[in-house]
């Protein structure tokens, strides 16, 4: 007789702990059936009609692309424990808080990162470690290849053209600076 007191209160207590575990995973894991229409997620622009190949970007859509990617890489940035933060000659610039336009004009003819800039600052490097010294020529060179090589790997194998566009300076300025023919 004392083994069924508040028996039946127990067995109602289970009853709803398992009736309200049921309802839980049910909202987290809805059935849907074939009518159920589903939802779609893109990242990207608007499609195109078929057939027609225009770059036909508003720019908001434009703006709202960038701001997701410059989001997505300042995050991998800081999980990685790279700093958003680069230092540059008027200051520091924050890559959290690009915008288009300003990264349009980092990479522009004479912005810090346009070709002349960059190339200028590798060959400065470069030509510093080597003690300012025309003769090793051969380690400038063969130091500055690896490392094009190494960020064309990193890349995928092709390298933005501004990358490109910066070697072939550089080239000019090396060629330039030794008297000698410089292939990099």
């Amino acid at each position: 007789m004392i083994d069924n007191i508040g028996t039946s209160s127990i067995e109602n207590f289970k009853a709803e702990a398992r009736q309200l575990l049921e309802q839980k995973v049910q909202q987290q894991n809805p059935k849907t059936d074939e009518t159920t229409p589903t939802d779609k997620v893109t990242l990207g622009n608007q499609p195109i009609d078929a057939g027609t190949y225009t770059a036909a970007v508003k720019d908001a859509e434009l703006g709202s692309t960038f701001t997701l990617l410059r989001d997505l890489l300042a995050a991998n940035l800081k999980e990685q424990g790279v700093a958003t933060l680069v230092a540059t000659g008027d200051g520091d610039i924050n890559l959290e808080s690009l915008t288009p336009e300003e990264a349009t004009k980092l990479v522009s003819d004479d912005g810090y990162f346009g070709v002349e800039n960059t190339a200028q600052r590798i060959f400065d490097f470069a030509v510093g470690m080597a003690g300012n010294d025309p003769s090793r020529l051969d380690a400038i060179v063969s130091g500055i290849a690896d490392g094009f090589a190494q960020a064309e790997e990193a890349w995928g194998g092709t390298l933005p053209e501004i990358s490109y566009a910066t070697k072939d300076a550089l080239q000019t300025m090396l060629q330039d600076w030794s008297g000698q023919e410089v292939g990099l």
